[in-house]
């Protein structure tokens, strides 16, 4: 070797001669691994760092067994040809560290270029630097090639070895790699991924980068999915062969695989049915085979054994040219069914919350109920007079029986100015649960004579009187309400509405929507910064006041949810159930304010849904921004409905009543001094 490097000083073997360490490297790494499995490769070789998961040390598979086929598959659709691998998955269930696997063996037993997509670009740098560098470290295989330093080429985001190279990209510097050829590529979170990239598709990137490469080639995406047309979700139901868990009846043997459908609510002695489902204690697991109840002991003990089959025929799963496999927190033996259904409770009424039980919890697509509103929908919810001592009826400017607090919406407009005034109370259903229900008060539109495309903060100040400083008198002529808050839009004129806000300290706050599409993930409502703003030369900013940001998307599917809503209230005084709106309309409301509350309607956009107006939605806009107050003020009288508070304000007062008769009753005390200091004896 000494002579042959001595001739040939450029050469290969020169090189190596000059450094035994990378000799040595290069000939560890040439020594061939033992055929293994993915599954098989992780639990001799992987290690779960401390503060990345609750178990750390060697990866166990009996600890994750829904997950071994789900490893496995990557080795199949390499040797079957298939484009590709998608994993729709829950949280907190390993998908995350099971993909981390199957990358490690891809580098370990399938040389060349890899492409690690994650949708953040500072994860991506946390990822390479704390994670993976981890993974190689402690991943025998990946350690004996790796070549690290950056002597060597090692970077943050960039792992070489002695046969290939791993890349680490957020979604913002994706756009970097439009000319690497990658033999692999992973997609980490694709559904998040896909709002990073400015527009592109990191799929068609990918196919991209991996079609100039020759040979065998891959492309796994893994993600919590969102809707069924984009991200995961689409690559699942779309390309590949929708593959399930399947597990083993513990009665009658039969396969079939976990899903939530497979879960119902059962009263106990003495319940209705809407009483059992608000009680987790309800919720039960039925086989579809044979009606059988499997107990939450019974399920551990079959996903012990959970085999990825496809839910397709037979001949329609061949022609897929992507394999795809699924998981939800059902396969995981720390969620107990009665833990999942306090979750799943926590969504009947609120259809973002359910979103995300199905998306994060069940690793499904959520389809959404609520995508248009007709104006008919919307009529009938005013009331109606029943007779003439009906307590419920009121008319514009009242406030009827059940409203405990009032808010506030307010739209700017070149041409008019448009304001909303809601009540709001609870009201219990029948299965005593209370229900936010809504009572439109007031609404009304100020002409701006003559149009203007810019707004003064003076303009404004016609809601004084019309919203804050103006009472609003009960049905029966006893209590006086007024605005607790309101918001006014910011996105057109913003200075005239921090200016205007500024004036009325934590009556009147300044909006603006920040989340507009099915993507978003924000609350419905947060408070951002004290907004600065310039009057002239001078820089201005109030402390005080507070911007509110809006997830819009969120709060209109929600509001819009609650026109078709109905329920049984059941009243506290034990008058008999009735049927109810979540929402009512004075009886004097006028086709203008329907017309525009019922002008959206929810469009699918480049792979997003969003929310788009038939005509004008002014009032719309003012409905949806009261509405986000409401819940921002739902704290409000305990949790009590209204006819609840009545009767323990009457209970108090009857009970101080008693105890000042008490008092009146007993003999006099008088005040002496006895010497010893002030004290008390009888008369």
């Amino acid at each position: 070797m000494s002579l042959l490097a001595d001739r040939a000083p450029n050469c290969h073997l020169h090189r190596l001669y000059k450094a035994p360490d990378m000799a040595r490297a290069y000939a560890s790494a040439l020594r061939p691994l033992p055929r293994m499995r993915p599954s098989a490769f992780a639990e001799k070789y992987r290690q779960l760092k401390e503060g990345t998961t609750e178990r750390p040390g060697p990866w166990r598979n009996d600890v994750f067994p829904y997950l071994v086929d789900c490893m496995d598959v990557i080795e199949e659709a390499l040797v079957t040809g298939k484009r590709g691998v998608v994993l729709m998955k829950s949280g907190q269930g390993g998908g995350s560290e099971a993909m981390i696997n199957a990358l490690s063996y891809l580098l370990s037993y399938w040389p060349g270029p890899a492409l690690y997509l994650i949708d953040k670009d500072e994860l991506a740098r946390e990822f390479g630097r704390e994670r993976f560098s981890y993974v190689v470290a402690t991943c025998e295989p990946l350690r004996r090639k790796a070549l690290t330093g950056r002597g060597s080429g090692e970077l943050v985001h960039i792992k070489r070895f002695v046969d290939g190279k791993l890349a680490i990209h957020g979604g913002r510097s994706a756009s970097n790699l439009q000319s690497t050829p990658y033999r692999f590529v992973m997609i980490d979170e694709v559904d998040s991924l896909l709002d990073e990239m400015d527009g592109q598709d990191p799929l068609k990137m990918a196919e991209i980068r991996t079609d100039a490469f020759a040979g065998r080639t891959l492309i796994v995406a893994f993600a919590h999915p969102t809707s069924r047309e984009r991200g995961a979700g689409r690559l699942y139901y779309e390309l590949s062969d929708q593959r399930r868990g399947f597990v083993t009846c513990p009665h009658c043997g039969s396969e079939f695989w976990l899903r939530w459908e497979l879960v119902r609510a059962v009263p106990e002695e003495g319940m209705n049915q809407a009483q059992a489902e608000r009680d987790p204690r309800c919720y039960h697991l039925f086989a579809p085979c044979c009606g059988a109840e499997i107990s939450d002991a019974q399920r551990y003990g079959m996903v012990q054994k959970t085999s990825q089959k496809s839910t397709l025929p037979a001949e329609e799963a061949a022609k897929k040219s992507w394999i795809g496999v699924h998981f939800s927190q059902l396969y995981m033996s720390n969620k107990p069914l009665r833990f999942l259904a306090e979750k799943w409770i926590e969504g009947i009424d609120n259809e973002p919350i359910r979103r995300v039980f199905v998306n994060k919890r069940l690793g499904e697509v959520f389809d959404t109920s609520v995508k248009d509103v007709s104006q008919e929908s919307w009529r009938r919810l005013v009331v109606i007079k029943k007779n003439e001592t009906d307590l419920e009826y009121y008319e514009r400017g009242q406030v009827p029986r059940g409203v405990r607090f009032l808010t506030s919406g307010q739209d700017s407009g070149s041409k008019e100015l448009h304001f909303a005034v809601w009540g709001w109370g609870l009201l219990r259903d029948e299965a005593g649960y209370p229900l936010l229900c809504g009572w439109l008060i007031d609404y009304g539109v100020v002409k701006r004579d003559p149009p203007s495309q810019t707004l003064d903060a003076a303009e404004l100040r016609v809601f004084d009187q019309l919203i804050y400083d103006r009472g609003f008198v009960s049905t029966d002529g006893k209590s006086l309400f007024y605005v607790e808050q309101g918001l006014h839009d910011s996105g057109w004129q913003p200075i005239a509405a921090y200016e205007y806000c500024s004036r009325r300290e934590f009556k009147a706050y300044p909006s603006k929507g920040a989340a507009a599409d099915s993507t978003s993930t924000a609350p419905f409502l947060r408070w951002g910064a004290a907004p600065a703003w310039r009057i002239g030369d001078e820089q201005i900013r109030d402390d005080r006041l507070k911007l509110c940001l809006l997830n819009t998307y969120t709060l209109k599917e929600e509001w819009y949810g609650l026109v078709e809503r109905r329920f049984k209230h059941v009243a506290s005084n034990g008058a008999p159930q009735q049927l109810r709106t979540r929402l009512i309309l004075p009886q004097n409301v006028g086709d203008d304010f329907i017309e525009q509350s019922a002008s959206e309607y929810k469009a699918l956009e480049k792979k997003k849904y969003v929310w788009k107006e038939k005509g004008p939605n002014h009032w719309g806009d003012c409905n949806v921004y009261a509405f986000a107050l409401a819940r921002n003020l739902m704290t409000f009288q305990q949790g009590l409905p209204f006819e609840e508070v009545v009767e323990l304000e009457k209970r108090e007062q009857d009970r101080a009543k008693s105890l000042r008769s008490q008092e009146q009753k007993q003999e006099p005390w008088i005040a002496t001094d006895r010497g010893e200091g002030e004290g008390w004896i009888r008369e």
